[in-house]
């Protein structure tokens, strides 16, 4: 029995000292293997440091070289001349540099640098004609080897030196440089002999600025003659030494671009220290090992029963798909349906309100119960409610997924369950669910946003679309107030075309609306400009009279169609001739007086007063022009946002209107843009008030002779006492008498009493409209007294055209427009009662004919019929030969088949067929260029609908001399005929 006991001990402690054994050579091959492995990464690790650094060496070389690039092209757009002006502008130059500094060597052999330093440098042997870098031993540079970028300069075709940029070899060093875990490592830079170029350390013997590679022999096995094979191929080199520290690594790598290698140590004590802490990991990984494999054998021996093993198996499984999915689901649940009962495999968030594993009817009703909406409960009932759970996984149904809200710590939740059936019955039946809750609650906030960013573009797109139809709407407004004008003084021309007067005045209005139709449509056109603020003035020679004059031509129609009364008055202008955007101010005006006009009832009243207040500005006058009508008036809070975009008052007084109150901030923008302020004040059924406050250049013109009227007696009679005593203030300063009664009675009266007297009067203004006798009325009667010498001035806001003739008859002599200006007086008593200088007013008709081109011939490309046909006639009153070509190519035929000079001009439309006015007009230049000389001067100009800044640039690039826009404007062609036929 001994025997036995001490046979089965020597078995027992054979068999311990083969398992010693083979611990042992567990832990050697493990201790070799890993030796190697940590020796293999520290070589990758080394190999992708260096590789960084030589990644980084040309990235660096690359972007001086662009830079010197850089230097070069503005060096020869500069060409310097003299060593301090060369110097300055290489100083100029560094400081956009990485260089050290810059070095210019001429042809002759001076070198100028950035640092205002002037040598001799000596012969080259090569001739620098391309870019490139290169490594320089020059005491004048710097100490060492030296990396010198190089670009040649030119002037023109002509070689003139060339410019080179330093490196500091401090830069380069710190560019190589680097520490692996905090220890110090070894860089150089060599060139193709081992010369270094840079050097951060030294692991090797570096003598006379050579790097000694050939002491160091790889411990792999291979020769340096073999690595230096290697380099010349382009191939990097990794190789390991022994050092007093231990096992070194090396990595030699040449660079891309260069015939440069770069090497990189990696030390021997990171190595050492790798080794031993992947070694302690190597013994405690397989002490753990074995503890795992006793306990792995413990628990075999233990659970001996199939069933245990089975339950084990299962458990690992479903523990092992928990583990995998723990990221992306919050519970994972298994619902056995045959047995009518769930358990959560993970379910930390539960919170105990609902235990672990139970009844499925009690798992059931409990996530019914946590949806937040009842709809939403219906929808949980009917995927995971006990009695149609199951029901719901036949025909072969696999997989479930639903999305539904929860009330989850007082915070409303989306989550997201998919339900997958694991196992089957026979019959094909479910029988067992992997019940699986992903919180997705980020995901739907994100599609919510992502959504309401969607609807909100969508919006904005449709505010941008309802904004342009708002815009085209509104304007529709502003053009049918000219276009008004023009058909109604149409239609007076038309009746009285047997009075040349007449038919002539209502012309020259009608080109007053026009010209306001004219700009409001290309105010149209530049809605781009308009819409973001980016309006430009203009600066034009014009007079206050003249800019009210048309103001009441273009609004007047409007005024009488609603029966209303137009008051205007003026006070202390003394200033009426300025400079300033006339279009513009215009615009302003007839947008103010047109909605007050609008919303103002049949015979309310409409009123307008300027006055010209002090200026702090030198050469400018300020002016405040007020608008005040009887209207419906805005409440205060429409008051606020009356200058919006598109703002409408919600009232049916104002819905009803036209327009969508677009023209308000384009009154704004235009006022602000002129320096000028613009107020509103207005009550509900008490009208509105506008006051414009601009300032406007002052414009010098010669004064009128008065001498003639000094003295003059002269009476004033209008029924408002403000408007007689404006009146006889403006007498009294152009040196009359002025006396002034409130009726046309009172005035008869007191023609009477002064008759034959020596207080004659010498003149009398009439106001049109007076209660009681009109100005007419009383003029019948005045005309009866007085002798015809003694000129009756009408005085009158309206359009007195449609009663001229009577007032003719009844002995009228002038009318004068209110509000009465003092030039306007001035001149209308001159031409009545002084010597004054007339000069006869010339039409355009005058103004082409007195112009006489008769020896000179245009020729005019225009390819629409109706156009061509009036620029011919009209070109037929300068005397000129004028010739009609219909597109490009056919002027380009013309002037191929005449002989040089038969043309003295070229009017060129923009667009036209088969060839349009700007490759016409480039074609031509061309042909000047290569056998026509004539064609390189003759002049172009453009006469296009192309109106905009841009287009101009693009006429005069084409080589076209000047631009006017159509319409043709005479004034406009007068001056470039007078500029370019002299």
């Amino acid at each position: 029995m001994k025997g036995d006991e001490k046979k089965e001990l020597r078995w027992r402690i054979g068999i311990a000292a083969v398992a010693v054994l083979c611990v042992v050579a567990v832990i050697g091959a493990f201790l070799a293997i890993n030796y190697q492995r940590t020796i293999a990464q520290n070589e990758m690790f080394l190999e992708a440091s260096t590789n960084q650094v030589l990644n980084r060496l040309d990235s660096e070389f690359e972007f001086s070289q662009q830079s010197l690039y850089l230097s070069r092209v503005i060096f020869e757009e500069a060409q310097p001349q003299g060593a301090e002006a060369i110097c300055k502008e290489l100083a100029f130059l560094e400081a956009g540099t990485p260089f050290e500094f810059l070095a210019f060597e001429s042809v002759d052999r001076t070198t100028y640098n950035s640092r205002g330093k002037v040598s001799e440098a000596p012969p080259r042997k090569v001739q620098v004609t391309r870019s490139g870098v290169s490594t320089l031993l020059d005491d004048r540079i710097g100490e060492g080897l030296n990396i010198v970028f190089y670009e040649p300069i030119y002037n023109g075709d002509e070689y003139v030196g060339v410019l080179s940029g330093v490196w500091s070899n401090d830069l380069l060093e710190e560019a190589i440089s680097a520490t692996f875990f905090s220890e110090y490592t070894s860089t150089y830079l060599c060139d193709s002999d081992g010369t270094v170029i840079a050097c951060s350390s030294q692991f090797v013997t570096v003598s006379s600025d050579k790097l000694d590679i050939s002491s160091v022999d790889s411990t792999e096995g291979d020769t340096v003659g073999e690595m230096q094979e290697s380099l010349a191929r382009g191939e990097s080199v990794t190789f390991s030494y022994e050092s007093p520290r231990g096992l070194g690594l090396a990595y030699m790598v040449k660079l891309s671009d260069h015939d440069w290698t770069l090497v990189r140590t990696y030390p021997a004590n990171i190595n050492a220290s790798f080794v031993e802490s992947a070694n302690i990991m190597g013994f405690a990984a397989i002490v753990a090992i074995v503890v795992v494999f006793a306990v792995l054998v413990a628990i075999i021996i233990v659970r001996s029963s199939r069933a245990n093993k089975a339950i084990t198996i299962e458990k690992d499984q479903f523990r092992r798909v928990t583990n995998a999915s723990s990221e992306l689901f919050k519970r994972f649940a298994i619902l056995d349906l045959e047995n009518g009962i769930y358990e959560y495999i993970k379910g930390e968030d539960l919170d105990g309100r609902l235990p672990m594993r139970g009844e499925l009817e009690d798992f059931s009703n409990f996530w019914i119960s946590q949806a937040v909406y009842d709809d939403e409960q219906e929808k949980v009932r009917e995927m995971i409610g006990s009695s149609v759970i199951r029901s719901n996984f036949d025909d072969g149904v696999r997989i479930l997924r639903f999305e539904y809200r929860v009330n989850f710590q007082g915070e409303t939740r989306w989550l997201q369950p998919s339900m997958v059936c694991l196992r089957r019955t026979a019959d094909g039946r479910a029988a067992s669910l992997l019940y699986a809750v992903q919180d997705v609650t980020v995901v739907k906030e994100e599609e919510a946003r992502a959504r309401e960013a969607l609807e909100d573009a969508c919006r904005v797109a449709d505010q941008a679309s309802r904004a342009k139809s708002d815009f085209l709407g509104s304007m529709s407004h502003d053009i049918r107030t000219p276009m008004n004008s023009i058909m109604g003084l149409t239609a007076i021309a038309t009746m009285h075309m047997d009075d040349p007067e007449r038919v002539k005045d209502c012309l020259q209005k009608i080109t007053v609306s026009s010209r306001h139709l004219l700009g409001l449509i290309n105010e149209v056109l530049d809605m781009a400009r308009i819409e973001s603020g980016n309006i430009g003035l203009s600066e034009d020679d014009f007079d206050l009279p003249e800019a009210v004059e048309n103001l009441l031509t273009i609004i007047h129609p409007q005024v009488s169609a609603k029966h209303q009364h137009l008051k205007v008055d003026i006070s202390n202008v003394t200033h009426e001739h300025v400079v300033g955007d006339f279009m513009r101010l215009q615009q302003v005006f007839v947008n103010i007086m047109g909605n007050s006009v609008k919303f103002t009832p049949e015979g309310g009243t409409i009123g307008m007063t300027i006055r010209e207040i002090p200026s702090r500005i030198g050469g400018c006058g300020q002016y405040e022009f007020t608008f005040s009508d009887t209207g419906c008036g805005m409440s205060e809070e429409f008051v606020k946002r009356v200058f919006d975009p598109f703002s409408r008052a919600n009232d049916n007084r104002v819905t009803n209107a036209e327009g969508t109150g677009l023209g308000m901030s384009i009154v704004k923008s235009v006022v602000s843009l002129m320096n000028g302020t613009i107020d509103v004040k207005s009550k509900l059924n008490e009208g509105t008030t506008f006051t414009v406050t601009v300032h406007l250049k002052l414009r010098e013109v010669d004064a009128e002779d008065t001498t003639a009227l000094a003295d003059l007696n002269v009476l004033v009679a209008d029924n408002d006492e403000t408007a007689c005593e404006g009146a006889c203030e403006l007498l009294e300063e152009i040196g009359m008498n002025p006396e002034y009664v409130l009726s046309g009675d009172a005035a008869i009266a007191r023609v009477r009493e002064t008759y034959d007297t020596s207080d004659e009067f010498m003149a009398v203004i009439l106001d049109w409209k007076m209660p009681g006798k009109s100005g007419i009325e009383t003029a019948r009667e005045l005309r009866q007294i007085l002798p015809d010498h003694v000129p009756i001035i009408i005085l009158s806001a309206y359009d007195w055209m449609a009663v001229e003739q009577e007032a003719r008859m009844a002995g009228i002599d002038a009318f004068v427009s209110k509000p009465l200006f003092k030039s306007r007086l001035i001149h209308v008593m001159n031409s009545l009662l002084g010597e004054a200088r007339h000069e006869d007013a010339r039409d355009h008709t005058d103004l082409l004919r007195e112009a006489d081109f008769s020896d000179k011939r245009i020729l005019l490309v225009e390819d629409n019929e109706i156009a061509a046909s009036i620029g011919l006639d009209i070109l037929s009153f300068t005397g000129a030969a004028a010739e009609c070509a219909e597109n490009g190519r056919v002027a380009i035929e013309m002037l191929s088949d005449n002989p040089p000079g038969y043309y003295d001009l070229i009017l060129m439309d923009g667009q036209m067929p088969v060839m349009n006015g700007y490759e016409c007009a480039h074609t031509i230049r061309s042909m000047g260029l290569s056998g026509r000389p004539d064609l390189a001067s003759l002049p172009i100009v453009a006469l296009t609908a192309d109106a905009f800044a841009d287009d101009v640039k693009r006429a005069l690039n084409a080589g076209m001399n000047a631009h006017m826009t159509k319409p043709l404007e005479i004034d406009a062609l007068m001056k470039v005929l007078a500029e370019f036929l002299g």
